[in-house]
């Protein structure tokens, strides 16, 4: 296992701040283009050669529908923390820059696709008691189920393999809800 210092990722302020540019770029655009929403999210970290570890975190999102069927996302997790045969693994952030894809299926369904890139840091402390942090990114890759459940309130579960590195693999099972303005 590679455990090193967690390094500065300005790539997390970097993808706020384009999304964010986009979205004032395009102010005069049609309602209900900008989303946010927050999720329940039961992560799964395995690392190569050693014990896998679950826990349940939040994440919030922030997106821009470009089209109906397409839009822009950011997603900002954090928390959780397992135990397993003396050792521990806390999540300390997630992020992710997604492309999303939706395929109606109903009116008030959609099944929809999700593909960028992710960064995730994993702390914690060794079966002697040594403590660490190590991060990664790579590319992200998801599916999910959208439900409308009234004008500009949607339900939605999905599941992203955020990073299958080297070192390890993390993905998460999420629930929750997006808003429309």
């Amino acid at each position: 296992m590679h455990r090193h210092p967690a390094p500065h990722h300005p790539v997390i302020v970097t993808a706020v701040s384009a999304l964010l540019a986009v979205m004032s770029t395009t102010q005069a655009v049609a309602e209900d283009r900008f989303y946010v929403g927050m999720d329940a999210m039961n992560w799964f970290y395995d690392e190569d050669g050693g014990e896998d570890f679950s826990s349940l975190g939040v994440r919030g999102r922030l997106g821009l529908q470009l089209t109906p069927q397409f839009s822009l996302e950011t997603h900002l997790g954090a928390s959780g923390t397992d135990r397993s045969s003396g050792e521990r693994r806390e999540l300390d952030w997630l992020y992710a820059v997604l492309a999303r894809g939706d395929l109606p299926i109903t009116r008030y369904t959609s099944l929809y696709g999700v593909m960028g890139i992710a960064g995730v840091e994993i702390s914690g402390r060794d079966a002697a008691g040594d403590s660490f942090s190590e991060s990664d990114s790579g590319v992200s890759i998801g599916l999910g189920l959208d439900f409308q459940v009234a004008d500009g309130a949607h339900l939605n579960l999905d599941y992203i393999r955020y990073l299958d590195a080297s070192d390890f693999d993390f993905s998460a099972l999420s629930v929750g809800a997006r808003w429309t303005f």
